[in-house]
């Protein structure tokens, strides 16, 4: 994760495509007669960072990535920025979110689109600062602070390693259906298409192996955060529908090449729809990263 701002988390590879940060102060001009006008000090401007963002269907649902976006427009709220290594930069309002859709299908769906972010910093009241979002240790007895750091940092390690397994099988997934539809451009020769099918194989149970793993780590934190389990629940269908897609494709061979093109089909099917569950439960999985990013956790 390269940074965070409140709940919405930004993939470096995914989705930033460009970074600027501008940073001023203010003074005052006074004027002097026969010489050059002095300069006085009066303070530092705010923050302002502007962000590039490509959404695109190979990776996320774009319109819900922008609806996003415009919802933390609306709600006039600021929000942590913190990036991925920890390096904390303040409090920020969302001011401006200007989108443009690159690609759509023939129904009017965006398949991709450019956005274009501005950030503002959020001072609040300059005599009650906003604070950095850390873990809150203080309770009277110092014993207690450290048995209750120790569970968080282990709950908060349990659910990074989590949703790493997630991560890594929703990026496979997404790779290999790029890779299917490759073979299926090339089915109209079938020799060709047949050599590419161990490749796939491969390709298809890497998949299942993160998504396996995610399962038991997911319901290992269950009982502390119920809403985990939807992702459980997603990443276990999703391991239903990589098996049924490898279970299509492992049968083919010479000797039945004719059900090269359809096999490729269905697998095309079930990896679509392995990633569609994943994707659907991607607001969660970024508010828990979030959460761990900002030390709500």
């Amino acid at each position: 994760m390269f940074a965070v701002l409140g709940d919405i988390e930004f993939e470096l590879i995914a989705y930033w495509d460009g970074f600027e940060a501008q940073f001023g102060a203010d003074y005052a001009e006074h004027a002097r007669i026969e010489g050059k006008p002095g300069l006085q000090f009066i303070g530092e401007k705010l923050d302002e960072i502007s962000i590039s963002l490509v959404f695109n269907q190979m990776f996320c649902t774009p319109d819900v990535e922008l609806a996003r976006l415009r919802n933390l427009l609306r709600s006039h709220q600021a929000q942590a920025l913190v990036f991925g290594n920890g390096d904390y930069r303040g409090w920020f309002v969302l001011t401006q979110v200007r989108a443009t859709s690159e690609q759509t299908d023939k129904s009017g769906n965006v398949l991709a689109l450019t956005a274009e972010v501005t950030l503002r910093e959020y001072v609040g009241d300059p005599k009650n600062p906003l604070a950095a979002p850390a873990v809150n240790t203080g309770v009277p007895n110092s014993q207690t602070v450290a048995t209750a750091t120790a569970a968080a940092s282990g709950i908060a390690s349990a659910i990074r390693t989590a949703v790493g397994y997630v991560r890594t099988a929703q990026s496979v997934v997404k790779n290999v259906s790029a890779v299917v539809q490759t073979v299926q451009k090339i089915k109209n020769n079938p020799s060709q298409a047949l050599g590419q099918v161990p490749t796939l194989l491969t390709q298809i149970g890497t998949a299942v192996e993160p998504l396996q793993k995610a399962v038991p780590a997911l319901a290992a934190v269950t009982a502390t955060f119920p809403e985990v389990s939807r992702v459980a629940k997603a990443a276990d269908q999703a391991i239903t529908f990589v098996k049924s897609a490898h279970t299509a494709l492992s049968g083919i061979s010479v000797s039945n090449i004719d059900d090269l093109s359809p096999a490729l089909d269905v697998v095309a099917t079930q990896l679509s729809a392995a990633g569609d569950t994943l994707e659907k439960v991607a607001p969660v999985v970024s508010s828990l990263t979030a959460a761990i990013t900002t030390r709500r956790i």
